[in-house]
Formats: structure tokens, sequence, C-alpha cells
């Protein structure tokens, strides 16, 4: 991929995940300041994960009639305004539906991303290119969770989402870096499907199955993730502790996403996936018998290399299996996957967490995980199966 199109593309995965990552610690304690409790803050996260799903599936129609550098424009335009907005509300659901806008602009900006990304990497560059991409995410995290929660003690909320807006107005301005392209041109016989609503082509028995082991690797992320926090609370930790296993996940991760990126290149996609999946069981064990602070930074660390193969990798072996006139319907889908991911296991651990008890709660997250390297393991099994497109191996591999 060219520089002139990376580095446009890095830098607004990198305001999204920097929102992103500055927010959602601090919005319960933003909720709260409004009277809202733990269970009104907790289905507002909830919320905005079905906002930020509903824009990621939704952009790979959009694609199909309107250029990708028109969208990113419009969406960058629209969320200034909404970030400043929040900090001068005076009740809590112009904050619900602010933050739910935002996050559906966020769904939208990262799925052209992850379209713009699958367009122009070449085959045996496409693991390099969303490894270089996603590491936006543990940068992000790493930055936002050393800045955010320091500014607002330093001045105030109203001063934090205003900074944000003005953070966020960069996006609009990288969308005119990239290139003005026109909707890619649909072939006639996919014109056809679509008039006569019959015989629509599939996305592909092997891509479904990526997505069904990206949803349950991601799910094990996120429901671990919020289990820590749990479980570092429940032992005393201090939040500046609690904080901290973070910013070491998110420093951990940024020279393994890019090692990796390059890794899949020359080595099997779907080997690596596998480890992912492999990685976050290792994580959910090393937590579920955890009681010293580094026992966490270790066990996040690892955990956060299985969200960067999930988040690197995983579209880049979809784009190997999608055909060109469903790619990008096919990797919005899976970046939706992640959020929904979100979703299920935030709530699983909040039920969890009383239900279930923390070393049972980690020993689910293990298996689901292990589900997900058992269905990628199998993929060959499956290619018997009548499918668009066959997973064909790089170049070189």
């Amino acid at each position: 991929m060219k520089r002139r199109v990376l580095v446009p593309l890095f830098l607004i995965n990198f305001i999204v995940y920097f929102i992103g990552a500055g927010l959602l610690p601090l919005l319960p304690l933003y909720a709260a300041r409004f009277g809202v409790s733990a269970t009104g803050s907790g289905l507002h996260i909830a919320f905005l994960f079905v906002t930020i799903t509903v824009g990621t599936m939704l952009t790979g129609r959009l694609t199909h009639y309107f250029s990708t550098r028109s969208l990113f424009l419009v969406t960058g335009l629209l969320g200034i305004p909404m970030l400043a907005l929040i900090g001068r509300s005076t009740a809590f659901w112009p904050v619900v539906m602010l933050t739910g806008a935002i996050w559906f602009l966020a769904g939208v900006g990262t799925a052209l991303v992850n379209i713009e990304a699958g367009r122009h990497a070449t085959r045996n560059k496409r693991g390099r290119s969303f490894g270089l991409l996603f590491i936006a995410l543990p940068a992000a995290s790493l930055i936002a969770g050393l800045t955010a929660g320091r500014l607002v003690e330093w001045q105030s909320y109203r001063v934090l989402f205003d900074m944000l807006a003005i953070f966020w107005s960069a996006w609009p301005f990288l969308a005119f870096l990239r290139p003005n392209e026109k909707p890619e041109p649909r072939p006639a016989q996919v014109v056809a499907i679509r008039a006569t609503g019959r015989g629509r082509p599939a996305l592909g028995t092997l891509f479904y199955i990526l997505v069904a082991t990206t949803l349950l690797s991601a799910i094990t992320y996120y429901l671990t993730r919020l289990g820590t926090t749990f479980s570092l609370s429940s032992l005393g930790f201090s939040p500046t502790a609690i904080a901290g296993t973070s910013a070491v996940g998110g420093l951990t991760a940024i020279p393994a996403t890019y090692l990796i990126g390059i890794l899949s290149d020359r080595l099997s996609r779907k080997n690596i996936v596998i480890l992912g999946s492999l990685f976050a069981v290792g994580a959910t064990v090393i937590i579920s018998t955890a009681g010293e602070l580094w026992h966490f930074w270790l066990a996040t660390g690892i955990l956060y290399m299985s969200r960067s193969i999930n988040g690197a990798v995983g579209p880049a072996l979809a784009t190997d299996l999608l055909a060109s006139e469903k790619r990008d319907q096919g990797l919005a889908y899976l970046s939706a996957g992640n959020w929904i991911a979100g979703i299920i296991g935030s709530a699983i651990a909040g039920i969890g967490m009383d239900s279930l008890g923390q070393t049972n709660l980690y020993l689910l997250a293990a298996g689901l995980a292990a589900l997900a390297a058992l269905l990628m393991a199998l993929l060959p099994v499956f290619q018997h199966l009548p499918v668009v497109a066959r997973l064909q191996p790089a170049p070189g591999k």
C-alpha cells in the first residue's frame, strides 16, 4: 500500500480509537454527574456498541453509491459539533444521543479504513498493511490512557470534549489527502441478481467461519478486559494500577502488531489467526489464577497481542477469501463482528462475575477462545462446501 494511502487511513483510525479509549473509562463517571446509576451507565455503554455496529454494517452498502472520500468527509464534519455539545449538555439524554451518534460515525470510519485497505493492499503485503493500520489501537490506548483522565482532573469534562472535538477536526482534512474515487462499478451479473432478488452471491462459507472465529475471539477479549477491572478492584488495587494494565497492554501490542502483520505475509494467515486464539486462552488462564499486579500485566500483554492478530490478520485473510464484488460488504461485516462482541462480552462479564464467580467466568472465556481456534483449524474441512471464493495461499506460502 502506498504511503499517501496508508498515512491518512492510519491517522483516521488513530482518531477514532483515541476518542473511544479516552472516553469509555470516563463516561460512567460523567454519567454519575447526572445521577445515573451503574446499571444505567452499563446500558449506555451497551447502546454505544449497538450504534457502532449499525454504522459499521451500513458502510458496506453506502460504498456502492458514494465514494469513500465523500463518506470520510461527511462523517468527519458531523463529529466535530457533536463532541463539543456533549460537554455542554445539561441532561443525560442528550449525552446518550450524542455519544451514540459519535460511535455510529466511528463505526463508519473504521469500516471505511478496512475497505480502503482491502482495495489498495497488494496480496503479498496485506498482513503488513492491516497490521500497520491496527497499530493505531494500542498506540491510541496508550496515549489516551495517560492523558484523558489527567485533563479532566486539571480542567473539566467540558474542556476534554472541546479538545476531542478539535482533535476530531483533523479527520475531514485527512479525507482531502485521499484520492476522490468513485464507487466501483458492479458486474452486470451482480446488478441482475439485485434486480431479480434471486441467487444473490454469498460471501462464502469460509468467510462466515472466519467471522465466527473473530466474534468468539473478540468476545473473549472484551469479557476478559472488563473482568480484569473487577478482579483488580476486588484485590484492592488502586484506579491508577487498574488503568496501568491498559497502558502495559498497549505498549506490548505496538511492536507485536507490526511483527504479526509482516509474518502473516510470509506464513499461513490461517495458522496465525489460530495462534491469536490460543494467546487469548493463555491470557484468561493466567488471569484466573492471578494475585499479583505483574500477573495482570503479563496476561493483558498477551491478551492485547491476541486482539492485534484478530484486528490485523483477520481483515487480511478476509480479503483473500472474498470475491472482489463482495469485498466491501464482507469487510464491513467483519468489522461489525468485533463491535457485536463488545456487546456480548461486556454483558457476559457483568452477569457472569456475580453468577459464576471469577474463576468460572475466565474458564468460560478460555473455552470461547479455544472454540475459535478449533473452528479455524477445521477450516480445510469446510472447503468442499459451495463457496464463492476458495482460500488461496499468498505467493510464496
